[in-house]
């Protein structure tokens, strides 16, 4: 109730402020659990995200985000995000992750891992191959297309879902998923560059 509410006014600063395009399906109607994957340019990407997709997404955000109180309140109350540590190989993190997926839910990832500064695609890592391999879910793609400038055009597109399920009997190495969630990033890329 509580994230609905806040979607919806959240929703409407941002149509005050840019001018939002949506482009694709947004519902992800017939799709289970199953991971919305974008390209990362601002700290309001997520709050886009959440906002422009009509199901309720949980997003994985670094831990250092949830340290401040208010941060971390608005975080786990509007997003329904949960810390990651990027800094190794967060078990309990990914474990989460998974079981939120086999029960249906929808999971926010931003592939890069922090946000691009001039943004350009920068290198992906292995989790959200990891994750989605594991979980045996599809992914979908989001390209946000905007500068973030005041008034100005804010277009989110939403790709079709990617199945993954060549990879799911397969023992796979990091490098490997590493590989792979480049490989997935290419379609955020061909949305970016076709905008």
């Amino acid at each position: 109730m509580f994230y609905r509410f806040a979607r919806f006014a959240l929703g409407l600063l941002l149509r005050i402020f840019f001018r939002v395009r949506i482009e694709g399906d947004n519902s992800l109607e017939g799709l289970k659990g199953c991971i919305v994957y974008s390209n990362h340019i601002s700290l309001l990407d997520p709050i886009v995200v959440g906002c422009f997709t009509r199901r309720p997404i949980r997003f994985m955000a670094k831990e250092e985000l949830f340290r401040n109180r208010l941060f971390g309140f608005v975080l786990f109350r509007l997003l329904g995000a949960f810390p990651v540590n990027r800094g190794k190989s967060d078990i309990a993190a990914i474990k989460n992750a998974i079981r939120l997926l086999k029960n249906g839910e929808v999971l926010g990832m931003f592939p890069e891992g922090t946000r691009s500064r001039t943004g350009e695609m920068l290198d992906a890592e292995p989790g959200l191959s990891m994750i989605a391999v594991r979980a045996k879910v599809p992914v979908v793609p989001v390209a946000l297309i905007t500068k973030y400038k005041l008034f100005g055009l804010l277009t989110v597109k939403i790709g079709d879902p990617v199945l993954l399920g060549s990879y799911y009997d397969r023992k796979l190495t990091m490098n490997e998923h590493k590989d792979i969630s480049n490989e997935l990033m290419t379609k955020v890329k061909e949305m970016l560059d076709c905008s």
